[in-house]
């Protein structure tokens, strides 16, 4: 693990690892016609006032849940997958975002952990230097 205690260089990174993971998901399930909803990835990262972060946003093109769900065009999601239908669920965002969620959870344990320690060698650092 990097040394790096940067949170919003990390989760800069990982957006982008997530967005090229649902675009590397989406050509090996060979999904068509998806050039619209590959070209449509965008990630926010929004910050608090004290430059907290308070929430990563993904946008794409809306189409890409359904091709997701295997509905759409008169298929509801409980006849998703059913024989008579032609439709099937192609399962390009789900996995990679559970995945990623999952990573990033103990991506930032760390970091946080180690900004903790940091924190307390430079407060007894400072306070050694305080009493001689």
């Amino acid at each position: 693990m990097s040394q790096n205690t940067n949170i919003s260089l990390t989760l800069q990174a990982w957006a982008e690892i997530v967005i090229k993971n649902w675009l590397a998901r989406i050509d090996a399930l060979g999904i068509h016609d998806t050039y619209e909803l590959s070209q449509s990835f965008i990630h926010h990262i929004i910050s608090n006032a004290g430059g907290d972060i308070a929430r990563i946003e993904f946008a794409f093109l809306f189409y890409g849940r359904f091709v997701d769900m295997g509905v759409g065009k008169g298929i509801k999601i409980g006849d998703a997958g059913l024989k008579e239908t032609r439709r099937r669920p192609y399962k390009w965002y789900s996995p990679v975002i559970y995945s990623e969620v999952k990573k990033l959870t103990e991506i930032l344990a760390e970091k946080y952990a180690r900004k903790g320690a940091i924190t307390i060698v430079e407060k007894i650092n400072n306070a050694s230097l305080n009493i001689t």
